[in-house]
């Protein structure tokens, strides 16, 4: 492991409680009305929200999700089964960190997604570090974040987290997103039924793996909300970014070393010839 990576690990270890459960953002201050009672204005966008998403493929729909994101200046949190990492994917992982969105994991199996109510002990366990396993080889960190397949928790899959250092992240609102594409529902039906499900107080929002969706999702004029990455949502200012910027010296490092050691074996092998 070279130095960024340990440092980079050292970072992500740091940001998160190991007995974490985030399930909506901080509450956000807002200042107290002039009069008892201050009817809306138009400025009154305090409320924190971020959203995620729970699979990273299609690529090519998650790259035009990444643009739109990046176009609204926008982050978001990519949660993903390991086996989903490929020569499509692994690329996608890298541009999220760059661009300062947080990668979390939903455990090694996609097919079939594994359900931590009736899995036992030793197949949860197996999820979590398998998947581990993969994320360090394919992008060299190991993510913290955990999202639980189905949003199925209890106890006994929590204490397992917590003995391996992660914060469980439950979404609070946006999960009807799936049942709008399968009954191909009008764009506009299923972004207006997404978006009431997010309370004034703010909240993490799963919206589905849908390009269209979420463009016209940030096309919304949102009177009470104001997205955030994952670190202003629960608090933890400035944690992701270091970790993209280390992560980005990382992979620049490892780059230039396989050019160093490109250009030397060419070398090498002009000079054997």
């Amino acid at each position: 492991m070279n130095i960024f990576n340990l440092a980079l690990s050292a970072l992500l270890a740091s940001t998160v409680s190991s007995s974490d459960v985030v399930h909506s953002c901080n509450l956000a201050e807002k200042p107290e009305p002039t009069g008892p009672y201050q009817a809306y204005s138009g400025d009154t966008k305090v409320a924190h929200t971020h959203i995620i998403f729970e699979d990273i493929t299609p690529a090519d729909e998650v790259e035009s999700i990444l643009n739109t994101l990046k176009a609204r200046n926008t982050k978001a949190s990519f949660f993903m089964h390991t086996d989903k990492i490929d020569d499509e994917t692994e690329p996608l992982l890298q541009r999220m960190v760059d661009e300062g969105h947080t990668i979390g994991s939903k455990g090694q199996s996609s097919n079939p997604q594994v359900n931590f109510l009736y899995a036992n002990n030793t197949y949860i366990e197996q999820q979590i570090t398998g998947a581990d396993s993969d994320f360090k080889e394919a992008i060299g960190f190991v993510p913290s974040l955990y999202a639980p397949s189905f949003g199925a928790l209890d106890s006994r899959g929590q204490k397992i987290l917590n003995k391996n250092g992660k914060t469980t992240v439950m979404w609070s609102a946006g999960a009807n997103g799936w049942w709008f594409l399968d009954n191909k529902e009008p764009l506009a039906t299923a972004v207006a039924g997404i978006r009431y499900t997010l309370p004034e107080a703010g909240g993490i929002i799963l919206l589905p793996t849908n390009a269209e969706i979420v463009d016209e999702y940030l096309s919304q004029v949102w009177p009470y909300w104001k997205f955030v990455d994952f670190d202003t949502c629960t608090g933890r200012s400035g944690k992701s970014a270091k970790a993209a910027k280390a992560f980005g010296k990382s992979s620049k490092s490892e780059s230039e070393s396989k050019s160093k050691k490109g250009g030397a074996d060419a070398k090498a092998e002009k000079v054997s010839t």
